[in-house]
């Protein structure tokens, strides 16, 4: 049984499809085992973790010399506890030698797996991978793979999000079928499997509330907005719920930042889901786009908040190595308001590049646009944004 499990695992990882390049994140996994020995890779499930093993095996030529497990394949639950581990690493040692690196896969389930990679860390003879979502040791280097790139011109398609095996699909419909699937394959195995969720469907009443939630709120405010919708549930039952869904990049907690106090606000957040397809799965609509430029800030490794500045409330302020992004987001095709909203975003004193987003700045007849040091951008734009 132990044989026939190292078998099926390699087989698993050698014959996945790939549908892009990985050549950055690979070469980013790279660097981090020659000078770590040990990494994490994390994100939202079929965000193409096992693609990026794949991809790091092939290109260091490793199948062969890896000891591979995922607790997806032992559909027979063999492996319970880590004395079962360390007879499955011990039968591929005698079998195929010693590997020179270890993945271990969806193992948060497995009794004891802490202090098993504990001990294969003070060995020093391996280098070592861990692909999970549930469980995070807080010195390991971690790899976040995002759902991948969203053109935004495409506004058909962005619904359906990044996930790569959605983007293959060219059925609208089978896309929309799809993207149900895999919400509740999510739920399941990476919810229900590893945290105390007593009622599924009060937590799937708690995420579409947060998939068409838009505005910055407390705890007990939430508690409060969710009442008001006959969604009745404790405060603490409440926050054991939001902690799941973070903990598993199902969504991400974005707190708001007063630039007058200098200071965030953790008592004011709001929920961006770690796929906009996933959303859109929840919420049946495509009001996707402030999820979907907050992705892409932290693809890009920005540190992200949403701000206020005295009475005024804007998108996004995105830090990363002193570059400082100011956003406001406005929805109105009016110019008047659009020249209202940078004016606004122009009281701000700080040094930060400030944009303006809109719909299509192509249909609105203006001169000029910029107002005040305050540059309006297309949507469908922003991403030079990040690059310029």
């Amino acid at each position: 049984m132990f044989e026939e499990l190292l078998e099926n695992n390699i087989r698993f990882i050698k014959e996945l499809k790939l549908y892009h390049p990985m050549d950055s994140e690979v070469s980013l996994a790279v660097h981090y085992l020659n000078t770590e020995r040990i990494l994490s890779v994390s994100w939202i499930r079929h965000s193409w973790k096992s693609k990026l093993i794949h991809s790091l095996l092939k290109k260091t030529h490793s199948f062969e010399s890896c000891f591979y497990y995922n607790s997806d394949i032992d559909t027979l639950w063999v492996i319970r506890e880590r004395s079962d581990l360390i007879t499955l690493l011990d039968m591929f040692i005698r079998i195929y030698g010693i590997p020179k690196i270890i993945i271990l896969q969806n193992i948060n389930m497995i009794e004891g797996i802490k202090w098993f990679i504990s001990q294969l860390i003070k060995t020093e003879k391996y280098k070592i991978v861990i692909v999970w979502n549930n469980i995070k040791i807080e010195w390991v280097k971690e790899i976040e793979l995002f759902p991948l790139w969203i053109d935004i011109k495409k506004r058909e398609l962005i619904q359906f999000g990044g996930i790569s095996e959605v983007r293959v699909v060219p059925e609208i419909s089978y896309k929309q079928f799809l993207l149900q699937a895999l919400k509740h394959d999510i739920v399941s195995r990476d919810i229900l499997e590893s945290y105390s969720i007593k009622n599924i469907n009060l937590f799937y009443q708690i995420m579409t509330f947060l998939s068409k939630c838009d505005s910055f709120q407390s705890m007990r405010n939430l508690h409060r907005e969710l009442a008001a919708h006959s969604i009745e549930i404790s405060l603490l039952t409440m926050i054991e719920y939001l902690s799941a869904a973070i903990n598993t990049k199902l969504i991400y907690r974005c707190y708001l930042y007063d630039i007058k106090q200098d200071n965030v606000i953790q008592s004011q957040a709001i929920y961006y889901f770690g796929d906009v397809g996933i959303k859109t799965a929840f919420s049946h609509s495509d009001d996707i786009l402030e999820n979907l430029i907050y992705l892409e800030f932290m693809r890009n490794w920005f540190v992200v908040y949403g701000w206020l500045s005295g009475r005024f409330q804007f998108s996004f302020r995105a830090e990363k190595n002193m570059r400082v992004i100011s956003i406001a987001i406005e929805k109105s095709q009016d110019r008047n308001e659009i020249r209202k909203t940078a004016r606004k975003l122009a009281k701000l004193w700080d040094s930060s590049s400030k944009f303006v987003l809109i719909e299509n700045k192509d249909d609105l007849a203006m001169r000029k646009f910029e107002e005040e040091g305050v540059v309006i951008w297309n949507l469908s734009d922003f991403m030079e944004i990040l690059y310029t």
